[in-house]
């Protein structure tokens, strides 16, 4: 068996150097109090070893590790997966890493997972979950930023929280399915009355009283988790109700594309006879058969900016505010009409 390779200790750096351990440390922190060529003995020694500094004996002797928690409702789910990306990347830029923590859309999960987090001393945690946390959890002096789905406990409080103009994207949403003909709207929406799905379904609303229609409350249908399959399923149950309906919003495109399959299995065109409109802009709503209209949200954005801020506070650094709201816009695409 081959003998495995000594990892460089910053003791051997200072030997070779010819100074002290703690001067070598100084040195790797940049904390001052050497000589412009001990620094550079130091560095040069260190390019020649290959030293790499251990961040977890960094992490121990600061009481805080390099490392950032995110928790994410559902990591198959390509919005999440594409905001946990951009945090990630954006975070791996500042040689931070992250502890992805799926919940499964569980509280309970997220209970634990929020724990396992505490223990391990991260320096932040970027929340994308939506699901409530205990006051002493949102107070337990973990830096923490909250992104798209905001706990209404954390919307309340002086948390920090990154979201989009639900309000408007739901506005625009329903707006395209009515200006296109759409009189009898279903709407398919996430039972747990998330802050985000309110705040949709109060655009929803809103443009119906600007245009005069009235909402069909009997064609709302909440479902239990935010999937394919769901949005599938409540689509055949609405077909199979009777109630006649000639367009549906959903809160989410994952929904909007078992929507589509739900509409296909049936032989019903589309935008013919139904049309419909999801939230997101994710890759697989853009390449359905017929592509969807949907309201995009500036995923690359939320997640840069949720790592940026995440930094900021785990050093210290201080905010120039603490509630961020971006824009959105809508996409529109084959399952619509087009308007005259």
């Amino acid at each position: 068996m081959e003998n495995q390779k000594k990892q460089v200790s910053i003791k051997d750096i200072a030997n070779k150097c010819g100074v002290s351990v703690p001067t070598v440390s100084r040195v790797l922190n940049h904390a001052g109090r050497y000589s412009a060529e001990t620094e550079r003995k130091v560095r040069q020694v260190i390019a020649e070893m290959g030293y790499q500094p251990s961040m977890l004996a960094k992490g121990l002797r600061t009481n805080q590790i390099s490392n950032i928690g995110i928790i994410v409702p559902d990591i198959t789910n390509e919005f999440f997966a594409s905001i946990t990306l951009a945090i990630q990347n954006t975070l791996f830029d500042h040689a931070y890493t992250t502890m992805i923590c799926n919940t499964n859309e569980q509280s309970s999960v997220q209970t634990k997972q929020l724990e396992m987090l505490q223990r391990s001393r991260v320096a932040g945690i970027i929340f994308i979950s939506g699901e409530d946390i205990t006051e002493k959890d949102l107070n337990d002096g973990i830096a923490k930023v909250f992104v798209d789905r905001i706990p209404w406990n954390a919307k309340s409080s002086d948390a920090v929280t990154i979201e989009v103009d639900n309000y408007v994207g739901g506005q625009l949403a329903a707006g395209e399915l009515l200006d296109a003909g759409c009189r009898r709207i279903a709407a398919l929406f996430d039972a747990r009355g998330l802050n985000s799905q309110v705040a949709r379904y109060s655009g929803f609303v809103r443009a119906h009283q600007e245009r005069g229609v009235d909402i069909i409350r009997e064609l709302y249908r909440p479902v239990t988790q935010v999937s394919f399959q769901e949005g599938y399923t409540a689509t055949k149950a609405l077909l199979k109700s009777g109630l006649p309906f000639d367009g549906i919003f959903c809160y989410a495109d994952t929904l909007a594309c078992g929507a589509l399959r739900a509409l296909k299995d049936a032989n019903i065109s589309v935008p013919e006879q139904i049309q419909v409109t999801g939230y997101d802009n994710i890759s697989s709503g853009q390449w359905g058969m017929p592509a969807l209209t949907t309201i995009e949200q500036p995923i690359a954005e939320m997640g840069q900016l949720a790592a940026e801020l995440i930094l900021k506070m785990s050093k210290g650094k201080p905010l120039d505010q603490k509630n961020y709201i971006l824009p959105v816009r809508l996409i529109r695409r084959e399952s619509t009409k087009k308007q005259s």
